[in-house]
C-alpha cells in the first residue's frame, strides 16, 4: 500500500526511460545535483511531472525547476550541453513563479534541432539534492508516454521543509568539484555569472582561501580554479536556495562545454600575413586570399622565408584621459553612455550570423564574452569608486580594467593570463566611445593590404 505522504512523479516526456548513470554528463551520471531518472524524448513537449510552483525558468528555456506542496524541487533538463542554443528551438509556455497542475504544458522544443545541434537529447529529471527528497522508486529501462507512473518520492519531515525553508530565506551553499576542461576561465565564468541575472541574492565562489563574487566574470577568472579542484558556493538573500541551485546547474550544463579557443581577443582575430618566401610557391601555397571581411585584413599565409614589404605594427591604442571628473553625475553618465554605445556594437556581433566559415562563430563567442565583462559588477563598483573620489570617466574605468587585468596577469595559468587582453581590448573601446571615436583597436589596417602585420 501506498504512504499517503509519497509524491508520484508523472512521466513530463514520452521516450525510453533509463537511468541517470547513461546521461553524457559527469554532473548528471555522478548525481552530483541530485538523483532521479532520464528520458530519451520522442516528441518535443515538456510537462509538468506533478503540481507545484514553477520556481526556476531561465532566459535560454532549456531547463525548469519546480517545487512540489510538500516541499521537493523537481529539475528537468532537455537534453545536455543545451543552455549554449540561448534559447533557439524552445519555447516556453509558463513563466518563473506560476503554479502549475501535474500534465500541464511547461515547454516545447524542436526535437529534430536539439538532435543536431546539442551534444545528447536525453533528458534528466532530478529530485534536487537540497530538498531533502527521497526516491523510493523509479521505471526504468522501457518506454513510457506523457503523464504515466514515473518515480515516487517521500518528502522531507516537517521539521526539513520548515529548516529548508529558512535557509532558502536566509542563505544556502554547496559544494562542487569543477569539471571544465581548462577551469573556470573565460567562457565558463561568464556563463556562471549569467545563470544568477534574475536572482535577489548574493552569491560567493571560494576557493584557494580567497573568494570572489559569482556575478563578476572578472573575479570568477581570477580565483584561479582549475579541473578537478574543489570550490564552495555561498549565497545569502531572498533566493539563496534558487541561486545555489541555478549556479550548481550552470556548473553541471557546462561541464563537458569545449575549451575555449588560446589567445586573447586580438590573437584569436588572427590576421595571416602576405609574405614573399624564397623557394617556388607550392600549389598550397599559391592559394588566393578570400575577400575580407569589414575591419579585418586577410592573406596567404607562407611558409618560413625571406618576406619583403612595409612593415605594420599593430598596437592596441594608448588614449589619453585627464585624470579628474567634472561631477560624479556628469561622469557617471558619461560612463553609461559608453558603455551602452559599446555594448550595442558587441550585441551586434555577437548575434551575427557566421559566414563562410569565416570565424564568426569565434568573433560571436568572443562579443558575447566581452558583453559580460562589460556589465561585470566588480568593475563597475570600482570605477563608480573612483568616480565618486573626483576621477573622469576614463580615469575611473581605466583604473578598474587595469586592476582586474593585473589579477589574471598574477596567476599561474597561462590561459588565463591572456584574458587580461580581453579586459584591456575592452578597455580600449570604452575610451574610443568616450572620446567620440568609433575607430576600431585595429586602426589603420586598412592601408596594410600589401603590409607584413607585426604584433605581440
Amino acid at each position: 500500500m501506498k504512504h499517503p505522504d509519497v509524491l508520484t512523479l508523472l512521466a513530463p516526456l514520452a521516450g525510453w526511460s533509463t537511468p541517470l548513470d547513461e546521461a553524457p554528463d559527469e554532473v548528471f551520471a555522478a548525481r552530483l545535483l541530485g538523483d532521479g531518472v532520464a528520458i530519451d524524448p520522442t516528441a518535443g513537449t515538456l510537462h509538468a511531472p506533478c503540481d507545484g510552483e514553477i520556481v526556476l525558468l531561465p532566459a535560454s528555456r532549456h531547463a525548469v525547476t519546480l517545487r512540489s506542496d510538500s516541499g521537493c524541487e523537481i529539475l528537468v533538463h532537455v537534453g545536455i550541453d543545451t543552455v549554449a542554443l540561448a534559447g533557439e528551438g524552445f519555447e516556453a509556455h509558463v513563466r518563473q513563479g506560476v503554479r502549475v497542475r501535474a500534465g500541464d504544458v511547461l515547454l516545447s522544443f524542436d526535437l529534430d534541432f536539439l538532435a543536431r545541434r546539442a551534444k545528447s537529447v536525453l533528458t534528466p529529471i532530478i529530485v534536487t539534492a537540497d530538498s531533502g527528497c527521497d526516491i523510493r522508486r523509479r521505471s526504468l529501462d522501457r518506454p513510457v508516454e506523457v503523464g504515466e507512473w514515473l518515480m515516487e518520492i517521500a518528502p522531507p519531515p516537517a521539521a526539513a521543509v520548515s529548516t529548508a525553508g529558512a535557509a532558502q530565506a536566509g542563505s544556502a551553499s554547496r559544494r562542487l568539484t569543477v569539471l571544465f576542461e581548462h577551469g573556470i576561465h573565460a567562457r565558463p565564468a561568464a556563463l556562471l555569472a549569467a545563470s544568477l541575472r534574475t536572482l535577489a541574492a548574493d552569491v560567493r565562489l571560494l576557493a584557494h582561501g580567497r573568494e570572489a563574487n559569482a556575478r563578476s566574470t572578472v573575479a570568477l577568472m581570477g580565483l584561479g580554479v582549475q579541473h578537478g579542484e574543489e570550490i564552495e558556493i555561498r549565497a545569502t538573500g531572498p533566493d539563496a536556495q534558487h541561486a545555489v541551485t541555478a549556479l550548481a546547474a550552470a556548473f553541471a550544463a557546462h561541464g563537458g562545454a569545449r575549451p575555449a579557443s588560446p589567445g586573447s581577443a586580438l590573437a584569436r582575430t588572427t590576421v595571416p600575413v602576405l609574405a614573399m618566401a624564397p623557394a617556388e610557391p607550392s600549389a598550397e601555397r599559391a592559394q588566393t586570399a578570400a575577400p575580407a571581411a569589414a575591419g579585418s585584413l586577410n592573406g596567404v599565409v607562407a611558409s618560413a622565408g625571406l618576406a619583403v614589404g612595409p612593415a605594420l605594427q599593430l598596437r592596441r591604442p594608448e588614449i589619453r584621459v585627464r585624470e579628474q571628473g567634472a561631477g560624479v553625475a556628469e561622469e557617471n553618465a558619461a560612463l553609461d553612455r559608453a558603455r551602452a554605445e559599446v555594448r550595442a556594437r558587441l550585441e551586434r556581433r555577437a548575434h551575427a550570423a557566421p559566414s563562410g566559415g569565416g570565424g564568426g562563430d569565434a568573433a560571436s563567442e568572443i562579443a558575447a564574452a566581452h558583453l559580460e565583462l562589460l556589465d561585470d559588477p566588480e568593475l563597475l563598483a570600482a570605477a563608480r569608486a573612483a568616480i565618486e573620489a573626483g576621477g573622469s570617466a576614463g580615469f575611473a574605468w581605466r583604473g578598474a580594467v587595469r586592476a582586474g587585468a593585473a589579477t589574471l596577469e598574477s596567476l599561474a595559468d597561462a590561459r588565463l593570463r591572456e584574458r587580461a587582453d580581453d579586459l584591456l581590448d575592452l578597455e580600449s573601446q570604452v575610451l574610443m566611445a568616450l572620446e567620440g571615436s568609433a575607430t576600431g583597436a585595429l586602426t589603420g589596417i586598412g592601408s596594410a593590404a600589401h603590409a607584413i602585420l607585426i604584433a605581440r
